[in-house]
């Protein structure tokens, strides 16, 4: 059941987003625009998980460029990837990062789909309420403001710099 539902050109994410917040609101949003999509997962008005369809943020770069790991420990992990684990729990499991690592690559992710996301004009969004991610996902408590004050002043930077 869709509980709310609208128009990104109407309603702009930034403003869906602070709704959720506001209402303490525990569930899913789907967002799509033009070729892309999106879910962000809510939990009591803050975000536990994201992920957007296409130019996705992969958990391994994230682990990279914070030197986590290497790209041949990457590489060996991803050629021995068992069936349905994630990426970050095989680290996990395997003793190459600590959790906290794993959370603030995560973090990060999570992160990174908002800031994507909060851009988007044109589009629709969908909120059902009391939908959760997959069980293995790892779940993080990200406060929301601290995300959307994050993502407006990147996109001011960017202004500036056009």
């Amino acid at each position: 059941m869709q509980d709310l539902m609208g128009n990104l050109s109407i309603f702009e994410p930034i403003s869906v987003l602070q709704m959720l917040n506001l209402a303490q609101a525990s569930g899913e949003l789907k967002l799509t625009a033009e070729d892309n999509g999106a879910s962000i997962y809510f939990e009591r008005g803050s975000v536990t998980f994201a992920a957007v369809r296409n130019r996705p943020i992969k958990l391994g770069e994230i682990l990279l460029r914070e030197k986590r790991i290497t790209q041949k420990t990457l590489d060996r992990m991803l050629k021995k990837k068992r069936e349905g684990m994630k990426l970050g729990v095989q680290l996990l499991e395997e003793g190459i990062i600590k959790e906290s690592e794993l959370k603030g690559a995560i973090e990060e992710q999570i992160k990174e789909v908002i800031y994507e996301v909060i851009r988007w004009r044109l589009g629709t969004f969908v909120f059902e309420g009391g939908k959760r991610p997959k069980a293995q996902d790892i779940l993080i408590d990200i406060p929301l403001d601290r995300l959307m004050l994050e993502g407006l002043k990147r996109m001011d930077e960017e202004k500036e710099q056009i």
